[in-house]
This record gives structure tokens, C-alpha cells and sequence, in this order.
């Protein structure tokens, strides 16, 4: 499905003065999917047709990001996230979830974990933000409040596309996959929210949580595309050493996109972590790497 696709499918809730557009899926056991910068809910748009046959699938746009609010005055910090995730869950009579983040969608998802655990069943990090492995350089760039002025949204949208195309892929993208990833930043609007949101982040908000790591009591598996740049393969191995339990499975030839580089590899992750034993064919990108992903970590 291409972005606008996909777009149509969202549905939107108020959390009081803002809201959050989101993609509610399947039935069965919650799954909720949470993205990262620059991208939104569309990121998962590749493994929703699968995990939607087992799962009720739920993808929040982060406020700020994708065509949640991005309106002015409002905090967009990871911490400030989980809070708003959480009344989230309550809107919609969620209780618990699985819970699966990438990018800083993964910092978002340990705060869950560590201050509102009630919420986690199970805990996946993939290529996460953690310790202080962020903010990556080129973040830190966008985030500077100079950008707003001396750049436009095309010249923001150039710059992203080069990036995450060079960096952010082992294997060639999908036609139009980056440019639905950047969609909702084409415009002033959007790009002005953007650079609100790099600017919102803040290292100390994962390091804050380093000492609380070690009580986090849900089952936990680290999904990591090894040939990462922006989140080298170094920090999925101390994660997966800090939260008692949990484990690392290392997916080769795949880079920060993992579930675009190598889908099956991940959503063979996915289902072993979610317990599915009946597994339903994902459609798509044929995998370049046929092998089961290799699993690391320490068993507490």
C-alpha cells in the first residue's frame, strides 16, 4: 500500500486540547507499533497485512509526527510521549499491549516500560535510541531553530532523502517508500512541526532510565539490523545485557530500516517473540537473508 493508502486507514482520538491519528487493525492480542524520526505510522506499512491475521494492531502517529497534532505550544519529548501513549491506551480500552519501538519510538517504549508497566506485556526494541547513542548528528542539525528560517520544507525533504536512502537501507528501497516515509513533512507545516520534534530530543530522558532498566519484568527481545549506522549494533548488545531476560537477535544485511531491508527475518522475530505458531505468509520483498536471525543475550 503507498502512503495515502495507508493514510486513510488512520482514525483519530482527542487527548484533551491535541490528538493523535492512528492505525487500529486485526483482532486478537494488542500489538502496538511505534515509530521514530523523521518518519510515522507508515513505517509499519509493510508488516501490518501479516501481523493484523494474529494481532489487533495499533499505530499511533507520535504528537508532532505524521498527521497526529503538530500544532505549537506542547512538549514532543520522549517522556512527554509515553504520557500521552498511556492516556492513549486508556481512550481506547487498551490495558496492556505488546509493545514494539524503533528508532526513539524504542526510548518511548522503555519509558512505558519502566514508569507505566501496567501498560507493557511484552517489550520489543528495535534499533532503539538508548543510554546516550543519541541524538545522531544530522538530528541534532534539523533540530537547530535556524533551519525553520533559512530552510525550506523541499530543500528539509532533500536533505532527509539523501540521508535515509544512503544510511538508513542495506538494500535498495521500495519505489516511493522514502518519499511516503517524508510525506507528512513536505509541507511548511510539516516541516516546522519536525524541527520542533529534533529539537525535543534529549539524551538525558534515556539515561535517566538506565538505573531502572534492570527492574523491567516483562519479556523482552532486542531486534537489531546489524549493519546500523545511525544505531550501531553496540547498543542492542547492552540493552539486551541490561534488562534481565531479554534477548538479542541480530538481523544481517539490514540497516536501521530493518523491516524494510529484511521483513521476513523480522517478522519471523516478531511472531517467535508474540508466540504465534500458525505463521501466515508475508506478502512482498522476497528476504536476502534466509537464514533464522541469530539470538544472543542473557536469560535471567
Amino acid at each position: 500500500m503507498n502512503w495515502r493508502e495507508y493514510q486513510a486507514r488512520q482514525r483519530v482520538v482527542e487527548l484533551g486540547h491535541r490528538f493523535i491519528s492512528y492505525v487500529d487493525e486485526g483482532q486478537g492480542a494488542p500489538v502496538v507499533l511505534l515509530h521514530g524520526i523523521p518518519t510515522w505510522g507508515f513505517l509499519w506499512s509493510g508488516l501490518l497485512p501479516a501481523l493484523s491475521l494474529t494481532h489487533r494492531v495499533l499505530v499511533p502517529d507520535l504528537l508532532g509526527y505524521g498527521y497526529s497534532d503538530r500544532r505549537e505550544g506542547f512538549d514532543r519529548s520522549i517522556a512527554r510521549q509515553a504520557e500521552a501513549l498511556d492516556a492513549w491506551m486508556d481512550r481506547l480500552g487498551i490495558g496492556d499491549a505488546a509493545v514494539v519501538g524503533h528508532d526513539i519510538g524504542g526510548g518511548i517504549a522503555q519509558h512505558l516500560a519502566v514508569r507505566f508497566p501496567r501498560r507493557v506485556s511484552r517489550l520489543c526494541l528495535m534499533n532503539s535510541i538508548c543510554f546516550d547513542s543519541w541524538p545522531i548528528e544530522l538530528m541534532v542539525q534539523l533540530g537547530h531553530p535556524g533551519v525553520v528560517r533559512r530552510l525550506s520544507a523541499q530543500a528539509v525533504q532533500r536533505m532527509l532523502r539523501v540521508a535515509l536512502k544512503r544510511m538508513g537501507f542495506a538494500t535498495a528501497p521500495p519505489d516511493g517508500l522514502v518519499d511516503g516515509l517524508l510525506a507528512p513533512y513536505a509541507t511548511e507545516v510539516g516541516k516546522t512541526s519536525l524541527v520542533r520534534d529534533a529539537a525535543a530530543l534529549d539524551t538525558n530522558q534515556t539515561q535517566e532510565l538506565v538505573p531502572r532498566l534492570p527492574h523491567v519484568a516483562v519479556p523482552t527481545r532486542v531486534v537489531w539490523g546489524v549493519e546500523d549506522t545511525f544505531q550501531p549494533v553496540k547498543w542492542g548488545e547492552r540493552l539486551a545485557w541490561e534488562i534481565p531476560g531479554a534477548r538479542l537477535v541480530r538481523v544481517e544485511r539490514a540497516r536501521h530500516f530493518l523491516m524494510w531491508d529484511q521483513p521476513h527475518a523480522v517478522m519471523t522475530a516478531l511472531y517467535e517473540f508474540l508466540g504465534v505458531e500458525e505463521r501466515p505468509r508475508l506478502e512482498g520483498r522476497e528476504t536476502r537473508d534466509a537464514e533464522v536471525p541469530s539470538v544472543q543475550g542473557r536469560l535471567i
